[in-house]
């Protein structure tokens, strides 16, 4: 960013913006934060900072991949995937917006699956290969609103009339005569206008419904935030927001800036708010959606593990092979050794690696991982299908998707025999059969009432933006059937949520051996792959993770125990040393004072000259009492375990839940190398923290 001269940092989420922005927030004070949720008046006077070159950068969401055009944005950076072709191009188009520039970006990519899928995009994006554009067809809520728009300027006009008009629009060139009808027929019940014989004829509720209802994007409510200090509206926050967490004292994240709320107003839910620097604040509770990950990109990203998989079959090397792939994928050497090493573990763990043309069906505990790539769209049609299927053979108790994966959990654990049938239950499916799954699970779930709401309020069937909660959302369904409302929620859905017909295919394509099917039977951890939804959506132990995870975890926790300052005493002669960092420390521990080596660690909030003066009352041979015993044993033992190990013993002590007794019996190991040493320290303090609830008596307790 500081080698250019304005930057625009996209992210795909308004969370990841703030979150972001609170971060950059901390170092520099030339970085804005841009999104939906922020006034108007705030957004304006970001972009017109940013237009003076007051500001160095913005964090931004997709409020910004169209609406602005500033010649002197001379860089973009995508922190994350951008999920999608399109999204990717549009975004690195608004730096170098003229005609003699190129337009230059970067992508920050965090984790394995991101790598590949930011690779596959920019991969397509090369090729011009754009995901196509979606018309929506003989959308009957568009259709209603055009109905009174054509009556406002007419006044009346025949049904016939009224068709041939809207058949001309491209949209609605194959519009049926009985869609339309009923259509005006529930418009009429609604009392939206008045149809008399074949004759439409506009009434005074014609010009509310229509000034109401001109965007058809979801009106939800928002309160307004306020700054105290200078009264200007800073944002807004959602209602799940207010109902789940807006209390007075919350500190909450905005404009990437830290702010405590300091009164609710109760009639207009008004949130006043003041600067504070808290670094621990909430988050608001953003709305909007994340765009899917499509089938054409999930397809690429398989097709890119196939290559990385047969590269590795010659050569093992994963310098090499990464410097080999660095120019053909337009990335460096450093981002491709994480997905380089995810698939030599899968492969070394003799796991099939899954493709665009291979699945794996992976079974661990009680859970089966569906490894597919075939996006979020197609994963959440399958999940849906998958979910009816099980049902009926009281096999699932839930489910959850990404673009690679679909998590189905069964009420008991599975065994291998279980394997035989799961190929031809789950995808020996007829195109009849997924259309009986699928209209079963609507049935039993409909899981489209939150959109029921929106396209009934732009019926004018319900008031715009009034809060519904779960139970009433619930109903939507019974209470619109066999309305238009329904069959518009189903039309949108259908389109923009699910994809029956390439379900449809790849169950031919598996019938037919273009797809094959691979089984595994996982009884001690998950695979790299499964690792990654495994570890989102359920309750496994944190050990299951891959060696490359796990290794990572363990980096992190020694460089956290490095960076402490050690708190000792010694117990000859009372000196407590400075504290310095453990780094800092030699490997043999003595005082600075009188050379001894039984130097105690002290615990956290505990005072040196109690310590030693308990040591001289018991050297005085004066009655201590229990709670005062306790404490120089701990003392003592820690006194005794650094004098034995030196610095090995104090690194141990420093870790949480692990006292001098446990610290001794993983010392005792004589670990051959320290990454063994340090995995038994993470061991142990799992341990402690998944056993800590159910102790008896947490005050007394000595940590062991």
């Amino acid at each position: 960013m500081r080698r250019h001269t304005s930057t625009l940092i996209f992210v795909n989420s308004r969370t990841n913006a703030e979150m972001l922005g609170h971060k950059f927030n901390q170092l520099t004070k030339d970085v804005a934060v841009h999104h939906g949720s922020l006034s108007k008046e705030e957004r304006t006077s970001i972009e017109d900072q940013f237009k003076a070159k007051t500001l160095k950068a913005i964090v931004c969401t997709s409020t910004l991949q169209l609406g602005i055009d500033i010649g002197h944005v001379d860089f973009v950076i995508q922190y994350l995937s951008p999920r999608q072709v399109c999204s990717l191009i549009q975004r690195v188009g608004r730096s170098g917006h003229q005609l003699d520039k190129i337009s230059e970006g970067v992508i920050v990519t965090a984790f394995p699956d991101d790598i590949m899928e930011a690779l596959t995009a920019v991969r397509r994006a090369y090729k011009g290969q754009l995901e196509p554009t979606q018309m929506h067809e003989n959308a009957l809520d568009v259709l209603a609103h055009q109905i009174a728009g054509i009556l406002l300027d007419t006044g009346q006009t025949t049904i016939d009339e009224m068709l041939e008009i809207l058949r001309r629009a491209y949209p609605y060139r194959n519009l049926s005569r009985a869609s339309f009808l009923d259509v005006i027929t529930y418009l009429h019940g609604l009392r939206k206008f008045w149809l008399e014989g074949n004759t439409l004829k506009k009434t005074r509720r014609t010009y509310q419904y229509y000034y109401e209802n001109l965007s058809m994007i979801p009106d939800e409510r928002r309160y307004p935030v306020i700054d105290v200090i200078s009264d200007r509206k800073i944002g807004t926050v959602g209602d799940e927001f207010m109902a789940l967490r807006a209390r007075i004292g919350l500190n909450i994240i905005i404009r990437g800036k830290v702010w405590r709320i300091v009164q609710i107003e109760d009639e207009t839910g008004t949130v006043h708010v003041v600067p504070s620097e808290d670094p621990f604040a909430a988050i608001p509770g953003w709305d909007g959606e994340i765009l899917p990950v499509p089938f054409t990109l999930a397809q690429e990203v398989g097709r890119l593990r196939h290559e990385i998989t047969e590269a590795l079959k010659q050569e093992r090397n994963h310098e090499k092979l990464a410097e080999k792939l660095v120019t053909k994928l337009s990335t460096d050497k450093a981002a491709l050794l994480k997905p380089i090493s995810e698939i030599d573990e899968q492969l070394q763990q003799g796991a099939p690696v899954p493709t665009h043309n291979r699945i794996l069906l992976e079974v661990f505990d009680k859970y089966i991982i569906v490894h597919a790539c075939f996006g979020e769209i197609v994963n959440r049609t399958l999940g849906c299908v998958f979910d009816a299927v099980l049902s009926d053979r009281e096999l699932i108790t839930g489910w959850w998707n990404d673009g690679y994966r679909i998590l189905i959990e069964m009420p008991r654990k599975a065994e291998s025999r279980d394997l035989g049938k799961l190929q031809a239950t789950l995808f020996g499916l007829t195109s009849k059969e997924v259309d009986r799954a699928f209209d079963e699970y609507l049935q039993s779930r409909f899981p489209f009432s939150n959109k029921m709401k929106f396209v009934a309020e732009r019926f004018g069937a319900l008031p715009r933006g009034k809060t519904m909660g779960p139970e009433r959302l619930a109903e939507l369904p019974t209470r619109f059937e066999k309305t238009p409302i329904y069959k518009e929620t189903l039309r949108e859905a259908m389109q923009e949520k699910v994809d029956t017909r390439t379900v449809k295919r790849i169950m031919r394509e598996v019938k037919k051996g273009r797809i094959k099917v691979n089984f595994l039977f996982r009884l001690e951890k998950p695979t790299p792959l499964g690792y990654h939804i495994l570890a989102k959506y359920a309750e496994i132990p944190e050990l299951m993770a891959p060696e490359r995870v796990l290794l990572s975890n363990i980096d992190r926790m020694k460089r956290a125990i490095m960076a402490r300052k050690a708190s000792l005493l010694c117990l000859s002669c009372g000196h407590k040393p400075e504290g310095r960092r453990i780094r800092e420390l030699p490997e043999k521990l003595v005082c600075d004072k009188c050379g001894a080596g039984l130097l105690a660690r002290l615990r956290l909030h505990q005072d040196p000259e109690t310590v030693h003066n308990l040591l001289k009352k018991r050297r005085d041979r004066k009655k201590l009492t229990p709670e005062e015993m306790e404490q120089l044993t701990q003392a003592r033992r820690s006194a005794d375990l650094i004098l034995s190990y030196g610095k090995k013993a104090l690194i141990g002590l420093q870790v949480r839940g692990i006292g001098p007794e446990t610290a001794f019996r993983i010392l005792c190991k004589m670990h051959p190398n320290e990454d063994e040493f340090y995995m038994d320290l993470l061991k142990a303090k799992i341990h402690y923290l998944k056993t800590r609830p159910y102790w008896k008596d947490k005050g007394k307790r000595i940590i062991q």
